[in-house]
């Protein structure tokens, strides 16, 4: 019998928060249960994350699924789960988050009567002890299904998770996730976009996303030594735009593609030209990435153009770059922003 959602957990060295993600998994409704299928994708890891997993899978055998593998990243992880999957649809937790259990089974039981090629819900931003930061809701008529491509917001950007997908047509486009680099969570996001017919949104609350945990790939150190991963990650995104057909590109389908890898351009210009110190700041990378806008995506070299550090300090820090080949320091706006706060 075909499972109704096959969820897959990437997790490398995670033996401290994968009993909260896996216990947000388990419910007492058995029939819930036998619908479920979990995959705990092992990336090699060097604590107990395993045999973590492995307890789990002893004790509800026809829910969870560990698949111990040699290290090889997120996306590894991700294109093995795709693999193994048995489920209608699809989608991703990572193994320092969690799930609303009670939101999760409300979730499940409606996904019971939805055919579509992507499901939204909510999701909230919590730190470590579980307290809300943000929560996440779309302006978008909930539980009724309707046609992606008439969709008119496409400057939305839609989060990984808030994502569920049917299975079948992400194997229809062969989807892959890059191997060996980070962030590649965002192509979760992208690609399977240009194939997606049918939505509808449910406004479970399911997902808890934490931030604020030292380490993470959104942990800031790592994103400012990891900025050569966005920097290939969008090269191929911008290439995969270009190749797109005449048909794709006329619909609200490419616009939300050009919307996302603006989004995703901005935090490149930001992390480089505002974020990155001196021992972290790579001149040639950033140059290069702005030729490249410059030349395949001048609307968003545009764009770039008219950012601003902050609403009160509105300075044009990429414009000032382009004409002087000098940036501003963190400590020049943290300063600067003391004297126009404090006058001190």
């Amino acid at each position: 019998m075909q499972k109704l959602l096959t969820i897959v957990i990437p997790t490398y060295n995670m033996q401290d928060y994968l009993h909260r993600c896996l216990d947000s998994l388990v419910h007492k409704d058995e029939q819930l249960m036998s619908q479920l299928e979990v995959l705990v994708i092992n990336d090699g890891s060097k604590d107990n994350s395993s045999a973590i997993a492995h307890e789990y899978e002893a004790k509800y055998p026809n829910t969870f699924r560990v698949i111990d593998k040699e290290n090889g990243n997120y996306g590894s992880c991700i294109n093995r789960g795709l693999k193994e999957a048995a489920g209608k649809y699809v989608k991703i937790l990572d193994a320092d988050d969690w799930f609303d259990t009670d939101e999760f089974a409300g979730y499940l039981k409606e996904l019971q009567h939805i055919v579509a090629d992507m499901i939204l819900t909510n999701h909230q931003v919590v730190n470590e002890d579980g307290n809300l930061i943000e929560k996440y809701t779309y302006a978008i008529e909930p539980n009724r299904l309707f046609s992606f491509h008439e969709y008119t917001y496409p400057g939305v950007y839609f989060a990984m998770h808030s994502i569920t997908y049917m299975t079948e047509m992400l194997r229809r486009i062969g989807y892959h996730q890059t191997e060996g680099i980070s962030y590649t969570d965002t192509e979760w996001v992208f690609y399977p976009q240009h194939a997606v017919k049918t939505c509808i949104y449910i406004p479970f609350d399911v997902y808890r996303y934490v931030v604020g945990r030292e380490g993470q790939t959104m942990d800031s150190k790592v994103i400012l030594k990891s900025v050569s991963h966005y920097d290939k990650l969008l090269r191929a995104m911008v290439d995969f735009a270009n190749h797109l057909s005449p048909e794709d590109k006329a619909l609200y389908t490419y616009q939300r593609i050009e919307a996302q890898i603006a989004h995703l351009s901005m935090g490149v210009y930001r992390t480089c030209l505002v974020l990155q110190d001196a021992k972290t700041y790579d001149a040639e990378l950033i140059m290069k990435f702005d030729e490249f806008m410059k030349k395949e995506r001048p609307n968003v070299y545009k764009q770039a153009g008219q950012l601003t550090l902050k609403k009160y300090l509105p300075i044009h820090y990429v414009r000032y770059w382009r004409m002087t080949g000098k940036r501003f320091s963190v400590d020049w706006l943290r300063d600067t922003y003391r004297k126009i706060r404090y006058g001190k």
